[in-house]
């Protein structure tokens, strides 16, 4: 219930005071966002967010854009897509990434705790499989640690195809594992 509320708080909030921000992200994009900083994050909680792989340089959204509970989380290439926008709910301690486009979180297959268990949409449920702590490698990059199983996320095969599969691994401090977010 408490992450519903806060997803339709966001969701207001975003529709209301970042309109600017939602035009801006639906034009062309002539060039690579804007990283953004620890601090950024921390102070604009109402704001969605692409959340880019530090290896292959893309981005996280739904495969195909779609919105249905267990549709895989799979990386694309910078795009106009509001799938590839992720809004940050906190959780006591821990977040969760929310899709307004799908309105759902991004969680763990089955809530799975193996490595190479799949990233997907689930509907928002306060499951630990949906929680995430970040790990903030430098000022710009983390790693996103599942609460569920304690491992990381990362890119299957550590791989840079477009629509390669986002999946929890043994967290490694690898690139492949690196996360940014961008506006």
């Amino acid at each position: 219930m408490r992450r519903n509320l806060v997803g339709a708080v966001l969701a207001g909030a975003l529709m209301t005071a970042a309109s600017p921000a939602v035009a801006d992200a639906q034009s062309p994009q002539s060039s690579d966002p804007t990283a953004m900083t620890r601090a950024d994050i921390q102070s604009a909680a109402a704001v969605t967010y692409r959340i880019k792989n530090t290896k292959s340089q893309k981005y996280l959204q739904s495969s195909g854009g779609g919105s249905a509970v267990g549709t895989k989380i799979v990386q694309q290439p910078l795009s106009s897509s509001t799938s590839q926008r992720w809004g940050i709910v906190e959780d006591g301690s821990f977040i969760s990434f929310w899709t307004p486009t799908a309105d759902k979180n991004m969680g763990i297959d089955r809530g799975s705790k193996e490595a190479g268990a799949a990233a997907i949409l689930a509907n928002p449920s306060g499951d630990e499989n949906q929680d995430w702590t970040l790990k903030w490698r430098s000022d710009t990059v983390f790693e996103m640690r599942n609460r569920n199983s304690g491992l990381c996320l990362g890119i299957s095969g550590a791989s840079e195809d477009n629509g390669a599969q986002a999946a929890q691994f043994p967290c490694d401090g690898k690139a492949n594992q690196g996360w940014a977010f961008t506006n």
